[in-house]
């Protein structure tokens, strides 16, 4: 995540030096300096920042400086931002008051108030100074820790795996390995590649070995050679080592691979040859030409088998039959569990611990590497009690979690680019077992400058979901459901890979599930808390007081029936105003009647881009909601009325509105909202321009909108001046509407009037209901 923030900074600051008003800024003494010394740190600290990122999962230390280089990566960016919304607003109060003279005043030494804030150039420059203070001290750090430049260390690999196993100990796969050993033993073609895909830790190495030992038994191959691959696929390697399994024993006096390739070519010539490939990460098809060419010399066809944890592996290397292996039940990770934990241990002995057991098994979630490494772990606790710790403990608690149960995923982790791991870390915000749907973690991408690579927000969503299908792919998420067209929109994270987020993100992603204890005053733990779920089980009350939130970026509230006050809202707004991301579902309360009021306060919040409301009563919202510029995602349930402002949320792109149907008119300045992309219901007036309500007319400036819209016309008659105005039929991403006449006159006379004025596009489709 740290590498992903640095480049993203970098990114800005580059941005930001050419704007006229930065120019202004660096008039405050000492400005430009300090701004040219926070590039070259960060400059600087970008090119060890990767080797550093790997180095922590085993020191202590360089963990320590990764999270102060984080700590002030956050700060800079929010000071940037802070200053970016300070320059647009200036931008669009000038163009509101063009036509009045006014005198020039230094941009520097002028005040803007956002939210409540009062900022200043000279503000701003003392921020970057007391940084830049903090980055010169994490910079002498870097030095002392002897990083290594523009190079990623590999975390260690785990051990190399071989064929021998004891088959004893593997629990659950014989169907699977009958599969299997059927499809390797068949006649079909000259090489026969079987796959087994699977998430880490659930059992492809061991089922490999199962089938390894099944085919030995068989005596169907003459020769049966397994290669490791897991580090760099190295040809020459890998080539070396399938001649030592076929029986060369002086394959290391070759050194070309040529030389390597013409040996196996020969050897597998007049035999029948099985080979194991475990733990394959390589995705370039390039690796695999040279050896399969040499391989199809073999007369009597090859039989290969590869494990590994990517999907994309399995098209580079021409699978002809793929497993994908499944989660192995409470009842066999309890078998296997219990044959490590229990070995040594009297009758009696077992008998005490087995119902904790059966529990502790449950948490394994089916796999196979979790089940073993407990079972180890337990054997050595004699106690009842000790028993129950482990039982009642998370995996990021467990002193075997670190070393043995999440290095293998964090192979995973350090596989992907630091851009996608960064997305990977933000998704332990969300409860276990939560669906995720792909839609909704792009636009939490986006919302958290994830995705900013790129500047156009189509690009931005094409590049989610790419995000999202390249963790798929990598088995990091599962139960994943595919659309008609193949394509995944909605996926679960397995529970350990969720654990060893939190492990990795610990006091930067702080979940917390309110008790009654709690009622009252909530503390976060940690004061680097960056992103933030609360649940709230009933019958409580949410918070009136959370420490911790002066940092906080991210707060999602999950529970159903609780109670809010607006004291409490008001300290959260006042206090939390990094916050970019709030996703609060409001309460239901005692009196249906009542409505729910949100605090004017919320307008401090001046870096939030998105904000849901789902509230069960109905609610109101503040003009001061028309303060948050920066804006993106506005979404809410059972709002009574809208700002009237609305056009000062220059940078809203989502808009929903569809349940709240108290919603009589929507503000006219919706129609100045040039930059919207998604607007899923509206009512507009069709018989007139009036002067406060929404028109139809008032589309002509939103171009950008997609998808589909639920437009409610209100009015007795079409006015076609309206509608040739709206140019909607211009819209070429609007893909369908959905049009309901509120009308009692509403007839199919208006009906083909209005198809008449739309003047739609062919493969535009139009539902009318009401008529």
């Amino acid at each position: 995540m740290a590498a992903a923030l640095v480049s993203f900074i970098l990114g800005q600051l580059a941005t930001i030096t050419f704007e006229t008003a930065w120019q202004e800024l660096k008039l405050v003494i000492g400005v430009e300096e300090e701004v040219r010394k926070v590039q070259s740190n960060f400059e600087a600290i970008q090119e060890v920042v990767e080797d550093a990122e790997v180095k922590q999962v085993m020191d202590k230390s360089v963990k320590r400086w990764i999270d102060k280089l984080k700590d002030v990566a956050y700060d800079m960016e929010d000071v940037l931002d802070e200053w970016t919304t300070a320059l647009s607003k200036l931008k669009t109060d000038e163009a509101e008051s063009a036509s009045v003279p006014k005198k020039k005043v230094r941009l520097s030494r002028l005040p803007f108030n956002l939210g409540g804030q009062v900022v200043r150039g000279y503000d701003i420059g003392d921020k970057i100074r007391r940084i830049n203070v903090e980055l010169d001290e994490i910079a002498k750090e870097k030095d002392r820790n002897h990083f290594a430049r523009s190079e990623i260390t590999q975390p260690r690999r785990l051990e190399r795996t071989t064929a021998y196993v004891d088959v004893s100990e593997i629990k659950g796969r014989n169907d699977v390995r009958d599969n299997i050993v059927s499809k390797l033993t068949s006649d079909e073609g000259s090489i026969q590649t079987v796959s087994i895909i699977g998430m880490c830790g659930i059992g492809k190495t061991a089922l490999a070995q199962l089938v390894v030992n099944h085919v030995k038994g068989q005596n169907s191959f003459d020769d049966v050679v397994w290669v490791c691959v897991s580090d760099f696929f190295d040809q020459i390697k890998i080539a070396r080592e399938i001649l030592e399994g076929l029986g060369c024993g002086s394959s290391r006096d070759l050194i070309s691979l040529q030389g390597l390739l013409d040996n196996i070519a020969e050897k597998v010539r007049d035999r029948k040859v099985f080979i194991v490939f475990d733990d394959v990460w390589t995705e370039r098809e390039a690796d695999w030409e040279a050896l399969r060419a040499a391989l199809q010399h073999c007369k009597h066809g090859i039989r290969i088998l590869v494990t590994t944890r990517k999907e994309s592996v399995v098209k580079v290397i021409r699978s002809s039959h793929v497993f994908r292996l499944e989660l192995l039940s409470d009842e066999i990770c309890w078998e296997i569990l219990k044959s490590k934990a229990f070995f040594g241990r009297g009758e009696s002995e077992r008998r005490d611990l087995e119902d904790v057991g059966m529990r502790i098994a449950k948490k394994c979630k089916g796999l196979a590497l979790a089940a073993k490494e407990l079972g180890s772990l337990l054997r050595q606790k004699r106690r009842r009690v000790e028993w129950e710790r482990v039982l009642n403990s998370g995996f990021w608690e467990l002193e075997v979690a670190e070393e043995y149960i999440f290095r293998p995923l964090l192979l995973s982790y350090y596989d992907l680019p630091s851009t996608i791991r960064r997305c990977l870390l933000y998704c332990a915000i969300f409860p276990k077992d939560y669906v995720m749907g792909k839609d909704e973690l792009i636009v939490h991408s986006k919302m958290q400058g994830f995705l900013n690579s790129v500047d156009d927000d189509s690009e931005m969503e094409l590049k989610g979901e790419e995000y999202f299908e390249y963790l798929a792919d990598r088995s990091l998420f599962q139960d994943l459901e595919r659309d008609d067209y193949g394509n995944i929109f909605v996926g679960k994270m397995h529970d350990l890979v969720h654990d060893c987020l939190l492990f990795m993100t610990k006091d930067e992603i702080v979940t917390k599930e309110v008790d009654s204890k709690e009622t009252w005053n909530l503390d976060l733990v940690s004061k680097r808390a960056r992103h933030s779920s609360i649940k709230i089980s009933q019958p409580n009350s949410f918070p009136i007081c959370i420490n911790g939130v002066e940092k906080l970026r991210t707060l999602i509230t999950i529970g159903e029936s609780y109670d809010v006050t607006s004291e409490g809202l008001k300290k959260l707004f006042s206090e939390a105003k990094c916050l970019r991301l709030l996703d609060f579902q409001l309460p239901r309360i005692r009196k249906v009647s009542e409505e729910i009021q949100v605090p004017e306060e919320i307008g401090n919040l001046i870096h939030l881009r998105y904000l849901t409301f789902l509230s069960y009563q109905s609610l109101e919202l503040p003009e001061s909601v028309c303060d948050l510029r920066n804006l993106e995602y506005l979404n809410i349930v059972n709002c009574s009325e809208l700002p009237k402002e609305m056009e000062k949320l220059i940078n809203l792109k989502y808009l929903y509105t569809r349940d709240c149907n108290r919603l009589s008119h929507y503000p006219k300045g919706i129609g100045r909202l040039t930059s919207l992309q998604r607007l899923d219901r509206i009512i507009a007036r069709v018989d007139c321009n009036h002067s406060k309500d929404f028109s139809v007319g008032d589309f002509q400036n939103l171009d950008l909108l997609r998808g589909d819209l639920w437009l409610e016309l209100e009015g007795n008659w079409i006015n076609i001046e309206e509608f040739e105005r709206a140019k909607l039929h211009k819209k070429i991403h609007l893909m369908e509407l959905r049009v309901v006449f509120r009308s009692n006159n509403a007839g199919h006379e208006m009906k083909d009037n209005f198809i008449k004025a739309l003047n739609p596009r062919p493969n535009f489709h139009i539902h009318f209901f009401g008529i």
